[in-house]
């Protein structure tokens, strides 16, 4: 019999470290795959920080490194700069690049490290237990805003996408299978840009925290459509090389 899908090359065949229903796995399985087709493993160096988006380089068979909380920035403009033929993507969550990082994050951005960012925007800070972030829309109601949240949540895309250097920024998603494509094509697109042209890209991707939001798995979903896009809406907000 002819297999036609298998198990992603950069992928370790280990349990995830992923709560069921959670988007990073996802995330990271659609990037691995990328990666693979373009045939760039053995450059990639793949960062990442605390919280749930560092387990992602126990299940990569990428050259990795973690950092303190937010500072993967910072760390990743020095291994660049030292490594300039790598190809170095960065794997944070809203709480490490918009709340504590959230200074590394646009210097790093306006500066225009060569290197890729890829933001997994849950809105909630998850491995702790679902406190409010700083991308947490008003109205969640959160273990830290049980009353619904009062404050407006960083739009962190739009803010990279003002910076004149910044060569991609973009927000997708991968709640269906065409927003999966979707993320994918322009995950390689800012992958190419960084190989290219020495560019920083940016991807904004919205996933879904099921333990810390206590969110019914089979409503993931809905509660991406419902709750996250009306808020955050996808889409390309800059491409200079297009």
């Amino acid at each position: 019999m002819e297999q036609i899908y298998g198990r992603t090359k950069s992928i370790v065949a280990k349990p995830t470290p992923f709560c069921g229903g959670c988007s990073h796995g996802l995330i990271v399985k659609s990037c691995s795959e990328v990666i693979d087709e373009m045939d760039i493993a053995e450059k990639i160096s793949w960062g990442g920080s605390a919280g749930c988006t560092g387990f992602s380089s126990f299940i990569t068979e990428f050259d990795s490194f973690n950092s303190p909380h937010g500072r993967s920035p910072v760390v990743a403009t020095g291994f660049k700069r030292c490594n300039p033929d790598s190809v170095v993507v960065l794997y944070q969550g809203d709480g490490d690049a918009a709340s504590i990082g959230l200074g590394d994050t646009l210097h790093a951005a306006n500066r225009g490290e060569a290197f890729t960012v890829i933001c997994a925007n849950n809105s909630i800070y998850g491995m702790t237990g679902g406190q409010a972030s700083a991308t947490t829309p008003v109205g969640a109601v959160t273990k830290t805003t049980p009353g619904g949240s009062e404050v407006p949540p960083i739009k962190l895309a739009e803010m990279v996408a003002t910076l004149e250097r910044p060569a991609f920024v973009a927000r997708c998603s991968v709640h269906t299978p065409a927003a999966v494509a979707d993320f994918k094509r322009c995950f390689k697109k800012a992958l190419e840009y960084q190989m290219k042209y020495n560019a920083y890209t940016y991807i904004e991707v919205l996933a879904a925290c099921i333990t810390g939001s206590k969110i019914d798995p089979k409503k993931m979903k809905q509660h991406i459509e419902e709750n996250m896009i009306p808020v955050f809406p996808l889409g390309v907000f800059k491409d200079i090389y297009k």
